[in-house]
């Protein structure tokens, strides 16, 4: 992964928009405290990681200044397994409507912040908290690494390694699984003391079903019977409704056909009457006849104008068009000729100025030569004075070359006065040490004893846990003595509702009857009123005529009977349903308390595991206070004396600034034979400039340019640019004459043409001969006569039908003397259909007493059922329980077994996190070893005890780090960090390669020589990290580093960046 470039648009400190493109080599992000330094770091992870990298609210992201308007904006640019891939982040408008896209090569491969989030992590492969751990390190880190005690070292080795997630997930896991096991355990032996011996309740219940069988089987048989009557009633009122439904069809016919007959007997009177108007017709299209011949004469004068109309009206539109394009025509050429005068004045004019245009454009020439020497003029004075500027910055610099190499020669001499303390010092160094190992050894103990009391005070707190638990179990055992009650309760409820529900079944049936009555009768009547009088009636294909309002009213009244049946069945129905809507909230009651019972049983099963799990708890207490005990007494007693260690410290203090100061000397006086190496390079530069600025002093003099002449020359072009414009403005417009001309001459011949044009015209009109006047008169009277034409028209059509209408009277006479039979025949049917009402309800009667004793037998059988059905209920849950017993005897067993093998993968879980602690350990000082030497060339191995302390080698024997100088720790610290890091990089071998680092602030308080010494280390090691930044407060190391990014604070608070690439 190697990093690009990085925008940033009103994210936080940065107001607007920000661009920071990072280069291969060591970059420094420099800027004062709170200047935004750390931000840019804070947008790179912002990019990658969204919002898992934000630990401040979304609507703090964005910068303060910006308006409600203005967006948020991060992209970030990176190469990453040779590919190119650009993440934007975003927060729209007022309401921070997040928004990403991630691009590949140029390519949109996922859009929106979850989709992004998961390409981005299929990619990379690490998450926000090991990116961080392993791309950035803070002087915190360093801090850790030298200062902290052994036991705070091995945690942030833990942390930074992640290895302190792997051993709180692994043991949280471990005793969630035996705190499970356990409770596991304690509810299983719990149900079994709640089920207790089934046997011989299951013989019990067995001799209870058969018998509720043998009772079911003779209600069933009674019912049956009783069914069989009931269908036997049911056929003889179906019989006797038929013969009702066929009377009342037969008088339904004899209505129609009455209604036929009226309706024939009106038709024939309708065509009487048409007939006595078609004779009257006749007369009024005599009388007509002068009015249609004066009409028909009307109309050929007509034809006759109306040849010549279109040719008149074309003429006078064309007389029109010619007069205005005589009149247009004549404005032009007055126009013309009056220009044409303008522009023979304009070439005198243009022969008077002419003298003037010669002397500008000689002026022009002579200026544009001046201006050649003038420009070379001007490069040789700039080149004079960058090389003066060269010659003034060398004279500086021998200047402070020189001072140095002095400072440097008085160095040495202060060096040997200085050695003699430099040596007392590292001898209390050593002493010093001593001391603080037996006051860690101290500190230790104390911690210790700390453990054992707290140890000891939470097993008493385990006990007082244990007793309370107790004591909730015995109210559990109080509370579950009421469940027999409830079953039995619950089982009266269940023949209830049975009873119920059977009921609300029939009450669905008769239900379903009379809607589907009520749908017929309805359909029925809609059909009849859609059908007219004269109609065909669907079922007997004949005339409805009278028929239709007797069988409109046979239907209502069908229909309202049903709906009344509908009414009385929906009333009952609902009481049903109240009911058993009441019965089984009760019984929904009785479940929850039962239910209640159930969770109080569980809950003491839970009790007892936890009961069990406290116990164990406080004997693992009992004894981890005992170890530590026994850590106390194999520590031994201590030699710590806090007097002593502060006399010798103090000593050692009023040493260290000699120490320090040897120290520094011994790096400044390394430079001595570079510096007079750099003084001799000064000199020769020196020279050489003074001698190019005297070789460049003799051309501009050779030259012989001169500014005044210049400017005199200028000047008078400038007089003469007026004059200049209007010669070539008289120019152009001369030579329009000709074309001036020659339009004038064209305009004359065109008016004379369309006068010729005009009379033309004229003459054509007047010999046509055409009136407009006559032509209008004659079309109104023609208009006038147009109406006793139409009164013609229509009484010739109504003679026209005169056929048609005596034969329609003839059908219709015949039509009615067979309606006249038919009405007959309808009559004697009706009479000998012979239908009874008496023996109708008879028929209802019998049926209704049938359906009594079918539905009393019905529910006795269903509370026999509903009987059988509580005992087989009872005795399959007798069954389930015997068969629960077993499983539950069959898991304790299990879970049991389980404790034992929890207890062993914490054993072993403890053994495997130390072996892989060493081995980290280990590693990582190898590698550090490997940078130290290469960074220094003098330490070669590292190594990290079992306190977690740092020890370098030296001449074979490994020593403290507080033995080196600071600079050398500083050092040391820095290859620790980045070696955890490397390591970090290979957890996985398809993770992220060696990319960039990123350090902040680990210049600390360090002097100029140690922080040369340190950016000098950090450039080393390009080889591991390609792209290296390092953060810093210090302005002073600006000009070290390969490129530097410099952030600068405003005094609105925003922030900019200016980038120094090289």
């Amino acid at each position: 992964m190697r990093l690009n470039s990085l925008l940033m648009k009103n994210f936080k400190k940065y107001r607007g928009i920000v661009t920071v493109e990072f280069q291969d080599g060591l970059t420094g992000i420099l800027g004062g405290n709170g200047s935004g330094k750390s931000t840019i770091v804070e947008a790179i992870a912002w990019a990658l990681y969204g919002s898992r990298a934000s630990t401040v609210r979304r609507d703090f992201i964005k910068n303060s200044r910006a308006s409600e308007g203005e967006d948020l904006e991060v992209s970030l640019s990176l190469q990453h397994d040779g590919k190119e891939m650009t993440i934007l982040r975003a927060m729209r408008g007022k309401n921070m409507s997040p928004e990403a896209r991630l691009r590949i090569d140029g390519e949109l491969v996922a859009t929106g912040t979850r989709e992004v989030d998961a390409r981005l992590e299929e990619i990379l492969r690490i998450s926000f908290s090991d990116f961080m751990k392993t791309f950035y390190a803070r002087q915190k880190d360093l801090d850790n690494l030298i200062r902290d005690r052994g036991s705070e070292k091995r945690e942030y080795l833990l942390t930074l390694l992640g290895l302190d997630e792997v051993r709180n997930r692994a043991m949280e896991m471990i005793r969630s699984d035996l705190r499970e096991a356990e409770g596991e355990v304690g509810r299983v032996e719990g149900a079994l003391d709640e089920i207790g011996d089934v046997d011989g309740s299951i013989e019990d219940g067995e001799r209870m079903v058969s018998s509720a069988r043998e009772v079911l089987a003779e209600a069933r048989c009674l019912e049956a019977k009783i069914a069989s009557t009931v269908e036997g009633c049911r056929r003889r009122l179906e019989r006797e409704a038929e013969r009702k439904r066929s009377r009342e069809a037969l008088a339904a016919d004899l209505e129609r056909l009455r209604a036929d007959l009226a309706s024939m007997e009106r038709s024939i009177a309708v065509d009487d009457g048409r007939l006595a108007e078609i004779e009257e017709g006749r007369w009024q299209l005599f009388e007509l006849e002068t009015k249609l011949n004066k009409l028909r004469d009307l109309r050929f004068r007509l034809e006759a104008m109306e040849t010549k109309r279109p040719r008149h009206h074309l003429l006078v539109e064309r007389r029109a068009g010619v007069r205005a394009d005589l009149e247009g025509r004549g404005r032009l050429l007055s126009e013309a000729e009056a220009r044409l005068a303008r522009l023979r004045d304009e070439v005198l004019e243009l022969e008077a100025i002419r003298p003037f245009e010669e002397e500008y454009r000689r002026l022009l020439s002579e200026l544009e030569g001046m201006e050649s020497k003038r420009d070379r003029f001007q490069e040789l004075a700039s080149l004079v004075g960058r090389e003066r500027a060269r010659k003034e910055g060398a004279e500086e610099n021998l200047a402070r070359v020189e001072e140095e190499i002095r400072g440097l020669t008085a160095a040495k001499l202060r060096i040997a006065e200085i050695t003699p303390s430099v040596d007392i010092f590292q001898t209390l160094q050593e002493e010093i040490r001593r001391q603080e190992r037996e006051a860690e050894k101290d500190r230790l103990l104390v911690g210790l004893r700390e453990r054992a009391g707290t140890a000891r005070y939470r097993a008493e707190r385990v006990e007082a846990e244990v007793e309370e638990i107790e004591g909730a179990i015995s109210d559990i055992d109080d509370r579950v003595v009421g469940e027999a009650v409830l079953l039995t309760r619950e089982g009266e409820i269940i023949r209830l509702l049975a009873g119920a529900e059977e009921e609300l079944a029939d009450l669905n049936l008769g239900l379903e009857v009379a809607r589907r009555e009520l749908r017929d009768a309805e359909a029925q009547r809609s059909r009849i009123e859609a059908l007219g009088e004269e109609s065909l009636c669907p079922t007997c294909e004949r005339p409805l005529a009278e028929q239709r309002p007797l069988l409109l009213y046979k239907y209502r009244t069908v229909a309202a009977g049903a709906a009344d049946r509908i009414a009385a069945l929906e009333e009952r129905r609902g009481k049903a349903l109240a009911r058993i809507d009441e019965g089984r909230r009760e019984k929904e009651e009785i479940r929850r308390e039962l239910s209640q019972i159930a969770e109080q049983k569980a809950r003491r099963g839970e009790l007892l595991a936890e009961m069990r799990s406290l116990a164990a708890r406080g004997h693992e207490l009992s004894t981890e206070a005992e170890e530590i005990e026994g850590e106390i007494r194999a520590i031994g007693p201590v030699d710590y004396d806090p007097p002593r260690l502060s006399i010798l410290a103090a000593k050692a203090s009023s040493l260290l600034p000699l120490v320090e100061e040897h120290r520094q000397l011994s790096v400044r006086i390394e430079d001595l034979p570079k510096k007079r190496s750099e003084e001799a390079e000064m000199r020769s530069a020196l020279a050489r400039s003074l001698a190019r600025i005297a070789s460049l002093d003799e051309e501009i003099a050779t030259l012989g340019y001169s500014d005044g002449e210049r400017l005199r020359l200028r000047e008078t072009i400038a007089s003469r640019r007026e004059d200049h414009r209007r010669f070539s403005s008289l120019e152009g417009r001369v030579r329009e004459i000709p074309a001036a001309e020659e339009a004038a001459e064209g305009l004359r011949s065109e008016v004379g043409w369309l006068r010729d044009h005009l009379k033309e015209v004229e003459g054509e009109i007047e010999e046509l001969g055409f009136d407009p006047a006559e032509h209008d008169r004659l079309l109104v009277e023609a208009r006038s006569l147009a109406k006793a034409e139409t009164a013609a028209n229509e009484i010739r059509l109504s003679l026209a039908a005169e056929g048609e209408v005596r034969r329609h009277r003839e059908e219709a006479e015949t039509a009615a003397n067979r309606l006249w039979g038919e009405v007959e025949r309808a009559e004697k049917n009706l009479i000998d259909l012979a239908f009874s009402e008496e023996a109708l309800g008879e028929a209802k009667a019998a049926l209704e007493e049938a359906s009594l004793q079918l539905e009393a037998a019905r529910k006795k059988a269903s509370d026999q059922t509903v009987r059988l059905g509580l005992a087989e209920g009872n005795l399959e849950r007798l069954r389930a329980e015997a068969a629960r017993k077993r499983e539950l005897e069959e898991r304790g067993a299990a879970m049991r077994r389980r404790v034992q093998v929890v207890e062993t993968t914490r054993s072993l879980a403890n053994r495997f996190m130390d072996a892989i602690l060493v081995r980290m350990r280990r590693e990582i000082a190898e590698s550090a070893g490997r940078i130290l030497q290469e960074v220094t060339g003098k330490y070669g191995r590292i190594s990290i005890d079992e306190e977690f302390n740092i020890l370098v080698e030296d001449e074979g024997e490994f020593y403290p780090i507080s033995r080196y100088s600071g600079g050398e720790i500083d050092m040391i610290a820095v290859s620790v960090r980045v070696a955890i890091s490397e390591r970090l990089m290979r957890f996985s071998q398809n993770g992220p390669g060696y990319s960039f680092l990123i350090l902040d602030e680990i210049f600390g308080s360090q002097d100029v020589e140690h922080r040369e010494s340190m950016i000098n280390m950090l450039r080393s090691l390009d080889d591991r990290f390609p792209q290296i930044f390092a953060i810093s407060h210090i302005g002073e190391v600006q000009g070290q580093f390969d490129n530097t990014i410099l952030v600068v604070e405003e005094e609105d608070g925003s922030s900019r960046i200016e980038v120094d690439l090289r």
